[in-house]
């Protein structure tokens, strides 16, 4: 590059969170929206103001507008009604909910570090009853809740940092002060970032106001365009209208809010087709963003010929013709972008990742050519997910980050807005390739029988209110198109199908099916009985690579002692996953093997990695077994490796000893259980899914989606019986 110009750097944060109220306001079923308002959309803004550096950051409306309302009052969600409770106030319900979700945060940055966090989770771990917790425990779990998703701007008040220090026996006064600077936070979010946008501190872009799969409203067949061997949904959508009112009614909430119409969008997942451009550019849209392997194949379909992603190619924006008018398109730097998002955090060493990311920066500066144009690195990502993985919330990463680009002569942060404005124009690219950030394709929305199932509910009730429209009056209309836009919202497609897990599905179902039930009760219709069953298929076996071919009794050692070994024992491999962070694989067990003689259930999970360094580094193995027993195996290191184990009823949970069990790790893990143990007779069906959890986060489910593990017990005359087919 030219001695003497910067390489320009651009930051997006994307914020999001789906629509989470079953209604216009009221209750919400999950709090997500507002914990994340504590914890990020206020501070990411304000780091950067407070060290001046222009970042842009994308905030879809529907979410700006749940933070409105709970602004307002209006909307509520059950943990923030628990947190104001007392023990005895609360009924069995709400009591289980602060047991098992109040712990739901990085267990190294925030249970750790305290030790009356971490004393209330050995409890939990132990009991998972509320019974064992006394008024104390329960309003100290509440405030250690509260805190740890208060961000760093609010853990610098000087009484909520005393209240950090005293650690432990919170009053209810010291409980309800924590709420209503809460709360506060809360009303504050809005107008701080109407603020620093108009006078230029920050800039911000939006995204279509429910977020949806832009693409994939102007015609799910798109899926198809993008990947040829994707699967379809039996019924058609084809409403790029509403891709139009997603659009239009997202600069209508921009300008109302802040006074000022957005000038970028962020389409939702980056998901992006040739069949959008027009409608971004009628509706005044002047830039917008996707990867850099949508580039590749933009740039491959424009020209017809095999594009080679040169630094030239991949660190400028690209304009788009379409009537006589123009839209420009960044093209997100994948590996850096991701290394903020899911590798930086793993280092522990902020320094050396800032230094590693200015190197990088370093040798793109090299690798351009020495000619006058203006280059730029598209560093776009999720905005609030990433940062509890990191201290402190990441403030000492992006601390140091913003302030090594800027102390550098040879980088300089812009916003994307303000790069166009100095560099004036781009280079022109005929078509923009269908795909989004995933696999530059749609198939995390679309494609499998549980998401295309959910495009066909979709496409019933939208048809339905389509052919009803001329019945409803206009305040009728716009009421049903609530919750049809809210439907068409990407999130529900995400988590349905095998691609992603979330404990929360079923209230992400519920949600997704209530939205449609709406649309025909408005319509004084009765809604169809497909909506009272989950689209969700909760249980259906993964088919294994092999079955077992014969009866084994391996040798336990940890490792690959020889190839003969598990050679008769059945195969399951494992399929992409990602867990709440955008766009991670999060793959621990690549192959689990199975196999069995009469008495015993023989089990191993192989790695890329040394499966001892995981268990030591905090991670562990959970066996969810609901067939023939509810039981669960837990394998943990703790001085070595260590198992427990423990029987699940409707009514407890309660420590079994794990007689037989043995459990060997080292490259791998061997296990036997036998079967007595699981309750198991031959014939009987033993069902069971693994988790992989650091931190108590899940980092894999394996077999992904709504998929378990099946293995039948065998018979005596099971190796006769594999001669007949």
């Amino acid at each position: 590059m030219k001695s003497g110009k910067p390489l320009y750097v651009a930051f997006l944060w994307h914020m999001h969170q789906p629509w989470y109220l079953w209604n216009r306001e009221g209750e919400a079923s999950m709090p997500w929206a507002r914990l994340h308002a504590l914890k990020d959309y206020y501070d990411m803004p304000k780091l950067a103001v407070d060290i001046g550096i222009p970042v842009t950051f994308n905030y879809v409306p529907s979410l700006l507008k749940q933070i409105e309302l709970m602004a307002e009052g209006k909307c509520s969600d059950p943990y923030w009604k628990v947190l104001s409770l007392e023990m005895d106030d609360m009924d069995e319900s709400q009591l289980n909910l602060v047991i098992t979700q109040f712990f739901n945060v990085n267990y190294a940055n925030y249970i750790k570090v305290s030790p009356r966090y971490s004393e209330l989770y050995a409890k939990r771990g132990k009991t998972y009853s509320w019974r064992m917790f006394s008024p104390q425990d329960i309003r100290d779990l509440q405030v250690h809740f509260l805190l740890a998703w208060f961000g760093e701007s609010l853990k610098e008040h000087p009484e909520v940092k005393r209240l950090i220090i005293k650690d432990e026996n919170y009053t209810v006064e010291e409980k309800h002060f924590l709420i209503d600077v809460a709360n506060q936070r809360i009303k504050e979010i809005i107008p701080y970032l109407k603020s620093i946008w108009s006078e230029g501190r920050v800039a911000l872009t939006f995204s279509p106001y429910y977020h949806p799969i832009l693409p994939l409203l102007c015609d799910v067949s798109l899926a198809k365009a993008a990947n040829p061997t994707a699967s379809l949904p039996r019924k058609p959508f084809v409403y790029p209208a509403d891709a139009v009112r997603h659009i239009e009614q997202g600069i209508e909430y921009f300008e109302e809010k802040f006074g000022k119409k957005p000038a970028g969008m962020w389409p939702p997942e980056g998901s992006v087709a040739d069949e959008i451009l027009s409608i971004l550019i009628n509706a005044g849209v002047e830039y917008s963003f996707t990867d850099e392997d949508i580039l590749r194949k933009s740039i491959e379909i424009s020209t017809g010929e095999p594009a080679d992603l040169t630094p030239k190619k991949l660190y400028s924006p690209y304009k788009f013709l379409r009537g006589g008018r123009q839209i420009f398109f960044f093209f997100r730097d994948k590996k850096l972008s991701d290394k903020i998002g899911f590798e930086y955090h793993r280092w522990n060493d902020d320094d050396a990742a800032v230094g590693d990311f200015v190197a990088s920066l370093n040798r793109i500066r090299d690798a351009l050519p020495d000619d006058d144009r203006d280059y730029v690195v598209s560093i776009i990502l999720d905005g609030e997910n990433a940062w509890e993985y990191y201290r402190h919330n990441g403030k000492p990463f992006l601390t140091k980050l913003y302030s090594a680009l800027l102390e550098n002569p040879d980088f300089e942060p812009i916003t994307f807005e303000e790069y166009l404005a100095r560099a004036g124009d781009a280079p022109i690219l005929e078509r923009l390739a269908p795909g989004s950030w995933i696999n530059a394709d749609f198939s995390t929305w679309c494609g499998s029988p549980e998401k295309n199932r959910a495009w066909e509910l979709l496409a019933d009730a939208r048809n339905t209110f389509q052919m009803n429209l001329d019945n409803l009056t206009p305040k009728l209309q716009e009421m049903i198109m609530h919750y049809l836009m809210v439907a068409e919202g990407s999130d529900w497609f995400w988590w349905f199908g095998d691609t992603n897990y979330t404990p929360y599905i079923d209230y992400f179902d519920a949600l997704f099916r209530h939205q449609l039930r709406r649309v025909y009760e408005l319509m004084d219709m009765t809604p169809p009985k497909e909506l009272d069953e989950p689209v969700y298929v909760i249980k259906h076996p993964a088919e294994p690579v092999r079955r077992p071919i014969q009866f084994m009794t391996p040798s336990l050692e940890g490792k690959t002692t020889s190839y003969f070994e598990w050679s008769s024992a059945g195969l399951y491999k494992a399929t992409g996953f990602r867990g709440t962070m955008y766009s991670v694989y999060s793959i621990i067990v690549e192959r689990l093997f199975y196999g069995f003689d009469m008495e015993n259930l023989y089990l191993r999970l192989d790695s890329k990695r040394k499966l001892t360094e995981f268990l030591r580094d905090g991670g562990e193995f959970v066996f969810d077994i609901f067939s023939p027993r509810k039981m669960e195996l837990r394998i943990f290191w703790s001085g070595g490796i260590k198992w427990e184990m423990k029987e699940i009823t409707d009514s407890e949970e309660k420590p079994i000893e794990p007689e037989g069990v043995k459990v060997v790790c080292d490259e791998i893990c061997e296990m036997k259980i036998p079967f007595k143990l699981l309750g198991a007779e031959a014939g009987d069906a033993i069902q069971f899914v693994l988790y992989a959890r650091q931190d108590s986060q899940v980092l894999q489910r394996f077999p992904s989606g709504g998929r378990y593990i099946e293995i039948i017990a065998p018979y005596e005359d099971f190796e006769d019986s594999m001669w007949y087919v």
